[in-house]
């Protein structure tokens, strides 16, 4: 590949600009980032060859890696562009439906994608090479998309060692509202219920379970709102369950309460 453009090099695109970098798939990589700040770190550490206003015409390939709620815009501004188009969104249905408002239908050089990879941090001082090994990578075919491109972006992100699988937007965002994004509630409700007091006692555990909570406040309530609908469902069903184990507690009900427990301690042993 001759040049690929990175929309948007803060951590996810500091990393696929890292691995892109380290595995030379592509001759030339330029970056368009809003940030004066992180304009020069990527350019002085050689994340990006150089960084542009905006996408070149010559472009073979243009990752958008900005927050949910920036893309389905750029989306439809490069409609026209002779390069393939991904994202790496983390809520696919509401993007397309926004897409198509504006445009009638799925533009022919879109693939929508999502790589299950992430982290609390950002920023592309904490990117790195190697997230995308060995992770999922959901990708979300279209009847529009141009003859090909399937392969092409399966070849993509086989070349960064992740794993592609095929979903439908609604599949995507049902799950992802369980495994991802309802963790995250899970995290910022707990965490805003402490005290000073309690997390000057705080141990491990709770480091481990709240970690998440360190994620970008504004990105996750984008995250939250364009996938409200699957989002609110993932919350009922956990209602569900955790007031499955307070009544088996209240109850004083061993039998049921362990019943539950191991079945949760031996899923989390699978992972």
């Amino acid at each position: 590949m001759r040049q690929i453009t990175i929309i948007g090099v803060g951590f996810i695109g500091g990393c696929l600009a890292s691995s892109i970098k380290k595995l030379k798939i592509c001759e030339r990589l330029v970056g368009i980032e809003l940030s004066s700040e992180n304009r020069n770190y990527i350019v002085e550490k050689g994340l990006v060859d150089e960084v542009v206003e905006e996408v070149p015409q010559d472009a073979d390939l243009i990752l958008i890696a900005l927050p949910n709620d920036q893309v389905a815009e750029w989306v439809c501004k490069l409609r026209n562009h002779k390069a393939l188009v991904l994202d790496v969104a983390s809520v696919k249905g509401e993007i397309l439906n926004r897409v198509e408002s504006e445009l009638g239908e799925l533009p022919k050089n879109y693939v929508p994608c999502h790589p299950i990879a992430g982290s609390e941090k950002i920023g592309p001082r904490t990117s790195h090479s190697s997230l995308f090994e060995n992770r999922p990578v959901v990708i979300i075919p279209h009847q529009n998309q141009r003859s090909g491109s399937q392969e092409f972006v399966i070849e993509f992100w086989s070349e960064l060692s992740a794993k592609c699988v095929e979903l439908s937007a609604l599949e995507h965002d049902a799950i992802l509202a369980k495994t991802s994004h309802l963790p995250h509630i899970l995290a910022y409700s707990f965490m805003s219920m402490l005290n000073k007091k309690d997390v000057g006692l705080a141990g491990g555990g709770l480091e481990d379970f709240t970690r998440i909570a360190g994620a970008n406040p504004d990105m996750w309530w984008a995250i939250f709102s364009l996938n409200e609908p699957e989002l609110s469902k993932a919350m009922d069903e956990f209602q569900q369950a955790f007031d499955k184990l307070r009544e088996a507690i209240s109850k004083r009900d061993q039998h049921a309460a362990l019943e539950i427990m191991n079945s949760a301690y031996n899923k989390r042993k699978r992972i």
